[in-house]
């Protein structure tokens, strides 16, 4: 009777507390294995949920845009921002082509920018004053001599400035009629090329050249066209003046040119010459997209001085740079240096 009163009170306690949670089964081995395949597939849900999640992720990280970052036949300019590069568009068109005649020659300082320097009176020379290679001024003392006349000291004086080229004359020699000097312009610089036969009668003066002085293209205009042949080559001297050469340019080096020879012919598709630009051993012209300039080959056919024509690659009615494309050239190179280290 104590004993059944002890239970009946002991089952009233637990019923106060709350239910007690029923007692785990004993697991068959079938019950085990089933559990172990719930386990798993329950991992294998999470991590491919997990996966989606982050390719997700990744894809919402990558920009929207059409092209990469650095890529190497993309230039990535703001075509916006185009005309504070110098970068100038236009359509493609077919136009005349000035053929031109590639001379070899070297280059002399203007004959108008050289003088000989004579002495005005005869006398001894008693004072030498520069040597050949020195700069002068227009006025500067070059050499003394005494007069024989009046037994005065009078200054022998450069007539323009430039570069003393020569110097013919020493202290205690006797200064007659012959030249003491010979200063020139080394800035004013002229290109003197040979035309051989079949050349010489396309050539006037007044016509357009781009002369080659080591990397850099140098314009200039004909300004002579010798009327008689050199004896041992029977060439024809042509000169050319120029504009805006290097100063690492001298007097005597060996140069190329390219002359208009007054030749036309109409091309298809005519872009200027600065348009095509020589990129990983192709010639390439850029192309407008929406994010930048995309270079694009071309087989290039006569040259001119101006314009050069396109054979293939590009057709009439194709937007183009034709302008500023060496700024793309350089942002490519970019590029380039970038994906090579």
């Amino acid at each position: 009777m104590n004993r059944w009163i002890a239970l009946t009170t002991l089952t009233l306690l637990l019923t106060a507390c709350g239910e007690a949670p029923p007692a785990a089964a004993p697991q068959t081995a079938e019950g085990k294995a089933a559990a172990a395949k719930d386990e798993h597939e329950g991992h294998d849900h999470d991590a491919e949920g997990k996966g989606e999640g982050e390719e997700h992720g990744d894809h919402e990280g990558e920009g929207h845009g059409d092209h990469e970052e650095g890529e190497p036949d993309f230039a990535k300019v703001d075509p916006t921002k185009a005309a504070e590069h110098g970068i100038k568009a236009e359509i493609a068109a077919g136009g005349p082509i000035d053929e031109a005649v590639t001379l070899t020659g070297r280059l002399i300082i203007d004959p108008k920018r050289v003088a000989s320097v004579r002495a005005r009176f005869p006398g001894p020379v008693v004072a030498v004053l520069k040597e050949a290679g020195e700069s002068v001024k227009r006025g500067e003392v070059l050499a003394r001599i005494e007069s024989n006349e009046s037994l005065t000291t009078y200054a022998v004086t450069s007539p323009l400035s430039g570069v003393v080229l020569a110097r013919h004359t020493n202290v205690g020699d006797v200064a007659t009629g012959e030249a003491l000097f010979q200063v020139g312009d080394v800035g004013a610089l002229q290109a003197e090329l040979q035309a051989f036969t079949a050349t010489q009668a396309t050539l006037r003066v007044g016509g357009s050249a781009r002369i080659s002085i080591d990397d850099q293209q140098v314009q200039g205009r004909i300004v002579s066209v010798a009327p008689e042949l050199e004896g041992r080559t029977q060439a024809r001297r042509v000169r050319v003046a120029l504009t805006g050469a290097s100063s690492r340019a001298v007097p005597g080096q060996f140069v190329t040119g390219q002359l208009e020879s007054g030749v036309s012919t109409v091309a298809t598709v005519a872009v200027p010459v600065d348009a095509v630009r020589r990129l990983e051993g192709r010639d390439v012209v850029f192309i407008p997209e929406a994010e930048g300039y995309r270079a694009r080959a071309v087989k290039v056919g006569r040259s001119g001085l101006e314009r050069v024509e396109i054979l293939e690659g590009l057709d009439v009615g194709e937007e183009y740079v034709s302008a500023g494309a060496f700024i793309l050239k350089a942002e490519i190179g970019k590029n380039l240096a970038e994906h090579e280290h």
